[in-house]
């Protein structure tokens, strides 16, 4: 079974390993002309270079987590956990329980004349994706949980982008200078919503009122950003599920990733609407200039054959067949 090798940086092309990170609550810093922030990465299940399982306790429902909680609780305070997740396994109320993976990004973004439409969050890819048998119900699910993701999966160089003011489960801004919002810390507090300091916006009771403000374009059109700003996110959910990599969806729906894996990384990315769509009708055509990249690849024993993208050696044959194979057993 492969590990995962976690990476960050400014671009695809300038990424660093933070894999001893994951997990640590420890932050990586991300500098460059267009953003200046930091990201911290918790993957539940997250398998460390020396083959040991690395847990986190901003995993309320794991063993370490569950280990801080009960010392919380024998001391008279309040457990993260006894809040309950939603069916996407995130939740607006603060608590992480159901989560399986986190991408905490704060920082400032530098770039002159932005509106909050023109900041996208999502994947992309460098070639062609094989999808695998039932991949529309994943698309149906995802386009539920984000009612803004457009995509072009089935194109030569893949994407899937939303704003990120309407993606992210989580979000809070500071327009105050030198003044930010808190990432998770070890005793269980969390990244909370917070767009109170944004004038001309209404206030909102949770993250899915504040979600679906800015799910219109002309309300994200009209939030400008500056440079002074702090934007603080955290991309969590728990349809994800590690170290085997299965895609769990509602209604007992499951597929084991790998199978159709073809060696490309995995790239979380913010970027820049292009600006020939900038101003327009909030259509995304693709990724513009990223602000912040993180990469997940699987990294596999040395002793198994690769190809040189670091996938398991098998041809279209070979995964033609595995698809027919496994085809119940993926709708489990």
């Amino acid at each position: 079974m492969p590990r995962l090798r976690v990476l960050a940086g400014p671009n695809a092309n300038q990424l660093t390993e933070i894999s001893t990170e994951v997990n640590t609550f420890r932050t990586h810093r991300i500098t460059s002309d267009r953003f200046d922030g930091e990201v911290c990465v918790h993957i539940k299940g997250f398998i460390g270079a020396d083959g040991n399982l690395k847990e986190s306790t901003y995993f309320p429902d794991s063993k370490a987590g569950s280990n801080r909680n009960a010392r919380q609780e024998e001391s008279g305070g309040s457990s993260a956990s006894s809040v309950s997740g939603d069916s996407n396994g995130s939740t607006s109320n603060g608590s992480r329980k159901g989560v399986t993976w986190s991408i905490q990004v704060r920082g400032r973004y530098l770039v002159h004349g932005l509106t909050m439409d023109d900041v996208l969050f999502g994947n992309t890819f460098d070639r062609p994706l094989k999808l695998p048998w039932g991949s529309g119900a994943a698309l149906k699910f995802m386009n539920f949980v984000d009612p803004t993701l457009e995509h072009a999966l089935d194109s030569a160089q893949p994407w899937a982008l939303s704003p990120l003011v309407a993606t992210m489960p989580h979000f809070a801004i500071s327009t105050k200078k030198g003044h930010s919002h808190p990432l998770a810390t070890p005793d269980g507090t969390y990244v909370q919503d917070d767009t109170s300091q944004l004038k001309n916006v209404p206030s909102f009771k949770n993250a899915s009122a504040r979600r679906q403000y800015f799910a219109n374009v002309s309300n994200r059109q009209r939030v400008h950003l500056s440079k002074d700003e702090t934007i603080t996110t955290d991309f969590c959910y728990g349809f994800l599920s590690f170290p085997e990599i299965r895609l769990n969806l509602p209604g007992g729906i499951s597929f084991d990733l790998m199978k159709y894996w073809d060696g490309q990384p995995v790239r979380f990315v913010c970027c820049e609407r292009r600006k020939d769509e900038q101003s327009g009708n909030g259509r995304v055509k693709g990724p513009g200039d990223p602000f912040w990249v993180v990469v997940f690849e699987a990294v596999f024993d040395e002793d198994e054959p690769v190809t040189p993208d670091g996938a398991s050696v098998k041809d279209d044959s070979q995964l033609d067949t595995e698809e027919q194979k496994h085809l119940q057993e993926d709708i489990d």
